[in-house]
């Protein structure tokens, strides 16, 4: 049982309360019993006391003249004694005699009348052959004072309570391990509908703000929370939805006065009368970025979207990696950089094709632009078990540990510190957002000098549609 878990912590404590309870109510039974089977007895011995008492008024306190008294009354047959202050025995009956010849000194019993309590005391003492007896100790009206000690076995009072013990030690653990069983059953029935929401919120992402925690708890408190939890992803899906929709806007409204400025810098030296263009290269340069950045802010945007309503065809992975290789053997052709590739057949996915050849280009660019001449890049599509698997590696200049953990994020751009080519830091951003949307992964390892591998993880579809053939 994880003590970790808020399940296990809540068997724990009800385990442990009932553990408690259970031990205090067996003791409380236990004492209970103990003086309902001692009261019975104690009441016997008082009646008995008290009818003795009244035979031995103002009698001498002599054995013999305590013997006729006793004798008279039918004392010979019980358990009786009759002690002076000190404790000394002056009377006991014919049955102690022969029974018990060393009564008269018992510790217990010397003590008693020793004490010279003026109210009735029980005690129980432990006679040589008589085992466990209940007795009781009173003044007697006699010449000097002396003590009336009578006894009666406890009989099965002791074994009854050893019983009851034994049967505790042993029924005890038997309960607290089936409550714990029982506890932790209960936790989990109990705690299902959190698990539920769990679950649903763990699949909800970026481009899919849509799904809601389903509200079929009875409990009033798990009702309340399914719904506060969707209030909270209504309130999220409509600021996402907005913000994109502003990138998307925003972005594309941009587009038009950057084309603007690009034409006036193009037409500025005939126009001026200029015969050199250097003095706007550097204004130019920046609009032409700028302008990229713009087109994959709107790429970003829109990447949920377009993905998001096209996720049930079935598209050819094999083929777009096929296609998209032909782009990257162009591209790295002029840069005087090696290509090859290992692309396994008949691997289909989910998806957009159009979104998935976008990543292999991104992976794939990234890879030529970071590897100089005379290197190597390679492109491998391979099945594993459910997943197919996409390896870009290149033998370029690799990343610095401390910028991998950062390289996924939009216009993080940490290569252009050691000189590395310049990029809007959106391409990687973009790749990671629509893996994301086709249920995938995507990771790097890299080694600074030795190059990079980019890995793409996405789940196999489990037929081809009839377009897909």
């Amino acid at each position: 049982m994880a003590i970790n878990t808020f399940r296990g912590r809540l068997t724990l404590w009800y385990v442990a309360g009932l553990t408690c309870t259970l031990v205090l109510f067996t003791v409380l039974l236990y004492a209970a019993l103990s003086g309902a089977l001692y009261r019975h007895h104690d009441a016997e011995l008082a009646s008995a006391a008290a009818r003795l008492q009244g035979a031995l008024q103002g009698v001498s306190l002599e054995a013999g003249a305590l013997g006729r008294v006793l004798a008279a009354s039918g004392a010979d047959g019980a358990l009786v004694m009759v002690r002076d202050r000190l404790g000394e025995m002056r009377y006991h009956s014919a049955v102690l005699q022969i029974s018990e010849p060393n009564i008269g000194r018992h510790e217990a019993l010397v003590h008693a009348a020793a004490s010279g309590s003026p109210t009735p005391e029980f005690f129980t003492a432990s006679l040589e052959q008589s085992g466990p007896v209940r007795f009781i100790c009173v003044a007697l009206p006699t010449v000097p004072t002396g003590y009336l000690q009578i006894g009666r076995p406890l009989g099965e009072v002791a074994p009854t309570l050893d019983l009851f013990r034994d049967a505790s030690l042993l029924v005890l653990p038997l309960v607290i391990v089936l409550t714990a069983y029982g506890g932790w059953w209960l936790a989990k029935r109990a705690l299902a509908p959190m698990k539920e929401i769990n679950q649903t919120l763990q699949a909800i992402h970026a481009s899919d703000l849509s799904r809601r925690v389903s509200v079929t708890a009875t409990d009033a408190e798990l009702q309340l929370l399914a719904t506060t939890v969707n209030q909270t992803l209504d309130r999220l899906e409509g600021a996402f939805m907005t913000l994109r929709q502003f990138a998307a806007d925003a972005s594309h409204q941009l587009q038009t006065p950057l084309a603007v400025m690009k034409s006036w810098l193009e037409l500025a030296p005939s126009r001026i009368g200029v015969g050199s263009t250097d003095l706007f290269d550097e204004p130019s340069a920046a609009v032409n970025e700028m302008s990229a950045v713009l087109s994959d802010l709107q790429t970003l945007a829109l990447a949920d979207a377009d993905v998001g309503s096209r996720q049930d065809g079935s598209v050819n992975l094999s083929d777009i990696c096929e296609e998209a290789l032909d782009i990257v053997k162009a591209l790295a052709e002029a840069a005087d950089i090696w290509v090859d590739a290992d692309i396994e057949s008949g691997l289909h996915v989910r998806g957009d094709a159009v979104r998935l050849r976008q990543v292999v280009l991104n992976l794939s660019d990234n890879a030529v632009k970071y590897t100089s001449a005379g290197g190597r890049v390679r492109l491998s599509l391979t099945r594993a078990h459910s997943r197919a698997t996409l390896r870009v590696t290149d033998t370029g200049t690799g990343i610095d540990p401390r910028h991998v953990p950062h390289i996924f994020e939009r216009f993080y751009r940490g290569t252009q510190a050691t000189g590395g080519p310049r990029g809007t830091g959106l391409g990687l951003a973009i790749a990671k957002r629509i893996v994301e949307v086709h249920r995938g992964s995507i990771n790097v390892s890299s080694q600074p000098g030795r190059g990079s591998t980019f890995t793409v993880t996405l789940p196999l579809a489990d037929r081809p549609t009839a377009h897909d053939q």
